[in-house]
């Protein structure tokens, strides 16, 4: 029978994944729409008030899972050490899980007022988005061994989506002279594919005879890879459009927008492809005189003979997760803003959901903290705070989502995100505040 796995090796698996959840954008940013970064999440979001904005490196990652009951598998022994008990952990499982891996790094943007209603900007980011998916059995292959599915089939289809990319982008925001103001904008996005990989079929399973316990398998795998691409800058051509709306009343907002239409092209790409029966007997008998080594290296050989699959060039495409959000905001007083947001992205054919409120007071002109609320489509809860630090023209903000599932009061665990961000600022002598206020003032006079 297969031996039992590494502890390690146990515990990578039992952090699986789970339908709608997901490695998503940073929603922290929906607090701070007038933030230089608010642009992620709409074109339409550009700091009116400012004349310049220097972006320094903005960094955001998270991973998502299947949620898995974490602390109610573990306990303490005598001295007060946790013990974890990975086979409650894996039973705990979804049947299918996936986990969700995501990372952006803008390495640098500017933007600038190119007149009184016209907003320009130029930037870079690095963009990586995983999926992993596998069945609950293969966890428990991994960690128990082929004991408990003896004179059983089990399915262990798996599978790997992978894309990551740079981008070159020309956003443009416009606002309109009207009384409430609109704006509109809109991003151009040239993107380079720097590697990706494609899960086409994906279908595996294992059977373990009662009386020998002779293996027999059936695999049949079909994959699009395209490998790290470091000497060929833009070889793997692609472009992608964000466009969004503001509506700006004298004390709300409302806005909407689509994110990351678009494809990347891979040229130098291959298939492997894999579509076989397996069998494994055993370790075949020695002869006379033969080394153990020899015929152990000859049962690898013949593993790797029935295991190698074909390989060809091809040339595929990787669509974008493409996003709509749709956020309101609500200007209690001067100081307090409550927020409201929808968030869909579809990714892997699967359509994630999320909608939440958040709340953000301004403390002093130097710091200002903030709280959201976020429910997926899945039941789960999330928490997520912000912090933004203002001192003279440099501005610092950083958020940490989901947070509440790594807490022991969490049923489950799921993940967590977070972000971290600076900017340079060169602010306009007068504010947009000002304007309006300045305008209502001249009603008034000519009223009178």
């Amino acid at each position: 029978m297969i031996k039992k796995q590494s502890i390690l090796l146990s515990f990578i698996f039992s952090l699986s994944f789970h339908s709608p959840i997901f490695s998503q954008y940073s929603l922290a940013l929906n607090l701070v729409p007038e933030k230089w970064q608010g642009n992620l999440l709409n074109p339409a979001n550009f700091p009116t008030e400012k004349n310049l904005v220097l972006s320094l490196p903005h960094l955001q990652g998270g991973i998502q899972w299947s949620p898995f009951s974490l602390y109610k598998s573990s306990s303490k022994d005598s001295l007060n050490r946790i013990d974890l008990d990975l086979n409650s952990a894996i039973q705990s499982m979804d049947t299918i899980n996936r986990v969700n891996l995501g990372t952006q790094i803008n390495t640098f943007s500017i933007g600038f007022k190119a007149g009184e209603n016209l907003w320009i900007a130029l930037g870079h980011r690095f963009v990586g988005r995983a999926m992993i998916q596998f069945p609950k059995s293969l966890a428990l292959l991994a960690y128990e061994g082929n004991k408990p599915f003896i004179g059983e089939n089990v399915i262990l289809s798996s599978r790997l989506d992978a894309l990551a990319y740079q981008e070159l982008f020309l956003q443009m925001g416009f606002r309109l002279k009207t009384d409430p103001a609109i704006s509109w904008g809109f991003k151009i996005k040239v993107l380079d594919g720097l590697t990706g990989a494609k899960t086409l079929t994906g279908e595996a399973s294992i059977y373990t005879h009662p009386e020998d316990y002779s293996l027999t398998g059936k695999i049949n795998y079909l994959v699009n890879t395209a490998s790290i691409n470091t000497r060929q800058p833009f070889a793997n051509l692609g472009a992608a459009i964000d466009i969004g709306f503001q509506y700006q009343a004298e004390k709300g907002s409302f806005s909407g927008a689509i994110v990351d239409i678009g494809t990347v092209f891979w040229k130098n790409a291959r298939q492997l492809s894999l579509n076989k029966s397996v069998t494994f007997e055993g370790l075949p008998l020695l002869d006379a005189g033969q080394s153990i080594d020899a015929n152990f290296d000859k049962w690898i050989d013949s593993i790797e003979t029935q295991l190698t699959p074909l390989s060809e060039k091809v040339s595929y495409a990787s669509h974008l997760p493409a996003k709509l959000f749709l956020h309101g905001r609500y200007s209690i007083s001067k100081s307090s803003y409550l927020n409201g947001y929808l968030f869909l992205e579809k990714y892997t054919k699967i359509l994630h959901a999320t909608a939440g409120v958040g709340y953000l007071l301004t403390l002093n002109p130097v710091l200002d903290v903030g709280c959201n609320v976020q429910y997926h489509v899945n039941g789960q809860i999330q928490l997520s705070n912000h912090i933004g630090i203002n001192i003279g023209n440099i501005e610092c903000f950083a958020s940490l989502e989901n947070w509440n599932s790594l807490l022991s009061v969490a049923k489950k665990t799921q993940g967590i995100n977070g972000q971290f961000g600076l900017n340079y600022v060169i602010k306009s002598s007068k504010s947009s505040n000002q304007h309006s206020r300045s305008k209502m003032n001249e009603k008034k006079f000519f009223r009178k």
